[in-house]
């Protein structure tokens, strides 16, 4: 990898890495937040409403991966990078100095409320184009590998978070957890963003884009062309990357706190067990890429999608019957191995998919619709149906399903003859 892609590389992961990192604390601390925002006699409700306010930050998205996505296909990647940054580290930091609902009432929610949806908007411009950015400054022969580290630096952004929310839990009493220690996280968060403002602004603007601008290829109206023009295509990728946002937001998000309110394991033990898997992921993310590059994306995805469809429901089963962490862990590293293959090459299927022209708008649109629809309203529909039924095991079903439409939909997907500019 020549020097000028690994500092390009590098400056895109370490801004991901950061950002996601703020946008995960609040998934992590739900449990809390839910008591201190939205207080209530029954403590599923109070977790539920914290969902609730998670799955707000995600209707934000599209919103912003449409204006994002204009800027990034307009004016270039790299104005459109560094501004999703700044709107991460404001919100993040107003976030952990708001008072609770004992202390201002009403408008301590409603304020919760306002600064996740800005973060969502953030979020909705900033996954797409760190996939875009950092593909189109390699060769299609290595696109696997090195759009790979875009979802490898959210993942690493994530452990840090629940590495973080793990670390306060063991070195906090529960009433300084509560009180104060939920709050360090988000206000250091500030600091670790305006260094990826920083780093971000030094970084070139993408070859492929650069080579748009000058053959007067570029769209007047980037997201309006998506439609028109690729529709079959973007409703296709859109079902294959649910797996990806299913998968993640039940398992990385959701289980946190189900393995401890659900279960019964202590919720240092659930975090740890997080942890862990996250940094299993991150690890197959890279090596499934890598393999996409040599024989191919469809193949690697659909076998992670049958994994899924035959694994879930059974290792599941075996986490619902029992509280022994050493089963839980092994049981959540397989499910982690499934995650990662299927992770890995879907930044090269969806560059790949989608000309240069359009590719930002394309892939926010993509995100933005399978996030918000599936990933950001997993935990609180899952929370909600298990509350509901009494089953534990309606995290395993809807991941399955979720598993076999993505299936079908990865067979439909023709592989690209040429990447188009």
């Amino acid at each position: 990898m020549r020097k000028s892609l690994v500092k390009t590389v590098a400056v895109s992961m370490i801004g991901n890495l950061f950002e996601w990192f703020d946008f995960a604390l609040f998934g992590y601390f739900a449990p809390i937040i839910g008591k201190l925002f939205f207080p209530s006699e029954d403590h599923t409700t109070e977790v539920i409403s914290a969902f609730g306010v998670f799955a707000a930050g995600f209707l934000a998205r599209p919103l912003g991966g449409i204006i994002f996505g204009h800027i990034g296909d307009r004016l270039g990647r790299k104005k459109a990078l560094v501004m999703t940054i700044i709107l991460m580290a404001v919100p993040t930091a107003i976030i952990g100095c708001l008072p609770t609902y004992t202390q201002i009432g009403i408008a301590s929610p409603i304020l919760l409320i306002l600064m996740r949806m800005l973060q969502g908007l953030s979020m909705g411009g900033n996954y797409s184009g760190s996939i875009t950015f950092t593909s189109e400054h390699t060769n299609p022969k290595s696109r696997g590998l090195i759009g790979s580290f875009a979802v490898a630096s959210c993942l690493l952004g994530i452990l840090l978070g629940s590495a973080t929310a793990a670390i306060l839990s063991f070195s906090l009493l529960e009433d300084q957890l509560y009180s104060w220690g939920w709050r360090v996280p988000f206000i250091i968060g500030i600091l670790i963003c305006l260094i990826g403002y920083y780093m971000r602004r030094n970084i070139p603007e993408s070859p492929e884009y650069v080579l748009t601008q000058e053959t007067g290829k570029i769209q007047q109206h980037p997201v309006i062309e998506v439609f028109r023009e690729h529709g079959s295509t973007l409703t296709k990728v859109i079902f294959a990357v649910m797996l990806h946002d299913l998968s993640f937001y039940i398992l990385f998000v959701y289980m946190a706190s189900y393995l401890s309110e659900n279960i019964g394991i202590s919720k240092n033990a659930a975090l740890t067990i997080n942890t862990i898997n996250l940094l299993v992921v991150s690890f197959v993310t890279v090596a499934s890429a890598w393999l996409s590059d040599h024989i191919g994306r469809k193949p690697v995805l659909i076998v992670s999608a049958i994994m899924f469809i035959v694994g879930t429901i059974p290792l599941l089963t075996i986490v619902t019957h029992t509280t022994d962490t050493t089963t839980i862990l092994i049981v959540q590293m397989i499910l982690a191995i499934a995650v990662g293959g299927y992770f890995g090459p879907l930044p090269a299927l969806m560059v790949e998919s989608y000309p240069t022209s359009v590719r930002f708008s394309a892939i926010a649109v993509t995100t933005n619709v399978s996030g918000p629809l599936f990933g950001g309203t997993a935990p609180m529909l899952v929370a909600y149906l298990v509350n509901c039924t009494g089953s534990n095991l309606v995290p395993a079903y809807y991941l399955t399903a979720g598993a076999v439409f993505a299936l079908m939909s990865l067979i439909m997907i023709k592989p690209p003859k040429t990447t188009e500019i």
